[in-house]
């Protein structure tokens, strides 16, 4: 009998051992608080795609609209039942833009005098509702809007080739402006691309009302207007859409911690796509794991920012709450702010298009490139643990994408996203961000996104805050008290300027 309880515990022991080995990461034991995320206890991948679908199931949720509105909505039923958590919101006005069926390719028309229509990808987003008629002029991409070369025409212009859409924002903004002041009758912007694959693109994304209608289309259609273009022909562009003043709000919840010092997280809940505002379903399944912790587990208080008008960042939200942390760091209540958008993208690629002109978008097969953004060496060492822990590839620590100028406080103002706002802001940062085609082409759908990617940056931005959770301010904080002395001092810092709600005209 002795013989048989000895081998019993012998086995015993052995599967403690066992179990002990495979125990899923983050698993503390009974009374400890964990030091990175239990897999278990996180939002599984179902969950996360859900959430995503949802918020895409609303439709276009351009800023202030209905069907962002109910996003907001939807995201505050979800919070307010978490227990320990406190809800309120920040409205703010703005003057909304609104296209016809909250659908962009049915806000745009456009055809050619005597020859009919021609299917677009969709109106420009914030262009002048309304039509117009003129001749139709090909402007290539080197030559500036004037006058001169566009006053009462129709200008034919390329989309720049870019190596990711987003890139082409500073170059669609500028053509918008310069023919707003130019005097042009409307625009028309040629993808390299079939149309159904940039159907319903959205940029560029300043919240800068233009002076002019414009539209997308897609690269056979451009063909054609090209041939119309060289032989004087003439086109007609239209917008349906609606200009009018609404209000927005960013959400704040926030879940106590036993100091007041504050973890603050940040996304955005206006988007076009699968991927624009997908830091929402990251910071929901954040705001479930910390809030189901024992409350002596948060050492520090956790406010999650789902923050409104980034898609009429002339109001932006990240911006209004970047300003309040501003004024309040230096009393010591905030810690640091965590910053989520784009998640678990796969790269999208453009390729020699098969049977016809120009390119199209395919899936490499890989992670989309990201970047982790950290503003001081504790925060990219915890960043780059994480990474190694989760095992996520195709992801750099990086200090700032912009070149450095060392007068400057900060050196680098960019962090790719609306991470910059509270970067420039000189609170300690850190931030994921990625930026693949599918950021504004909504034809990818739901397989613009690797979930299980997805959850894993989850797990990895978890690890961060519960590795950070009781090191002091003053580790954390790197050289931004030091930035903040020299910024009071009069040294010059970055811009906090917001682009202009309305463009200049005539």
């Amino acid at each position: 009998m002795a013989r048989r309880r000895t081998r019993l515990g012998a086995l015993v022991a052995a599967l403690t051992v066992l179990a002990a080995g495979l125990a899923p990461v983050g698993a503390a034991g009974p009374g400890e608080c964990p030091a990175v995320v239990d897999e278990r206890s996180l939002a599984d991948v179902g969950a996360l795609r859900d959430w995503t679908a949802t918020m895409a199931g609303f439709g276009l949720r351009g800023t202030g609209s209905a069907a962002h509105r109910a996003t907001v909505d939807w995201v505050e039923r979800r919070v307010r039942r978490l227990p320990g958590m406190v809800v309120r919101s920040e409205e703010f006005p703005l003057l909304g833009w609104q296209p016809r069926r909250n659908d962009l390719a049915a806000a745009g028309g456009l055809a050619l005098t005597g020859l009919g229509t021609l299917p677009v990808a969709g109106a420009i987003p914030y262009s002048e509702p309304g039509s117009a008629e003129g001749p139709l002029v090909y402007l290539p991409g080197a030559e500036r809007i004037t006058a001169g070369n566009a006053r009462g025409k129709i200008v034919l212009r390329d989309f720049p080739e870019v190596d990711r859409g987003y890139l082409a924002e500073p170059a669609l903004e500028r053509d918008l402006i310069d023919a707003g002041i130019a005097g042009v009758a409307g625009l028309v912007v040629v993808f390299d691309f079939p149309l159904e694959q940039v159907r319903g693109y959205w940029e560029p994304h300043p919240g800068t009302h233009f002076r002019v209608p414009g539209v997308f289309v897609g690269v056979d259609e451009g063909v054609r207007l090209k041939q119309v273009a060289a032989v004087g022909g003439a086109a007609r562009v239209s917008v349906a859409a609606q200009r009018r003043a609404v209000t927005t709000r960013n959400l704040i919840a926030t879940l106590p911690g036993r100091s007041a010092e504050r973890i603050v997280f940040d996304t955005n809940t206006d988007g076009n796509t699968w991927v624009q505002d997908n830091g929402v379903a990251g910071l929901l399944a954040l705001a479930e794991y910390f809030a189901r912790l024992p409350a002596r587990c948060r050492s520090r208080t956790l406010e999650f920012v789902f923050a409104s008008a980034h898609l009429h960042r002339s109001a932006e939200g990240s911006e209004r709450r970047a300003r309040v942390l501003d004024a309040e760091y230096d009393a010591g209540s905030v810690a640091f702010a965590f910053v989520l958008e784009h998640l678990g993208t796969r790269e999208v690629l453009p390729v020699p298009r098969a049977g016809g002109p120009g390119r199209e978008l395919v899936h490499s097969g890989a992670a989309e490139q990201a970047a982790w953004f950290a503003g001081s060496p504790r925060l990219t060492e915890a960043a780059g643990r994480a990474l190694s822990r989760r095992e996520l590839d195709r992801v750099t620590v990086l200090a700032g994408i912009d070149k450095p100028d060392p007068v400057r406080v900060p050196p680098q103002c960019s962090f790719g996203g609306i991470g910059s706002h509270f970067h420039r802001h000189l609170i300690p940062t850190t931030a994921m961000i990625s930026g693949p085609w599918s950021l504004w082409a909504p034809s990818f759908g739901a397989g613009a996104i690797d979930h299980s990617r997805l959850r894993q940056q989850v797990l990895a931005a978890g690890d961060v805050v519960l590795e950070l959770a009781t090191v002091p301010l003053a580790q954390l904080a790197g050289d931004y008290p030091e930035q903040r002395r020299a910024r009071a001092a009069g040294a010059p810092t970055c811009s906090h300027q917001l682009p202009p709600e309305w463009a200049p005209g005539q």
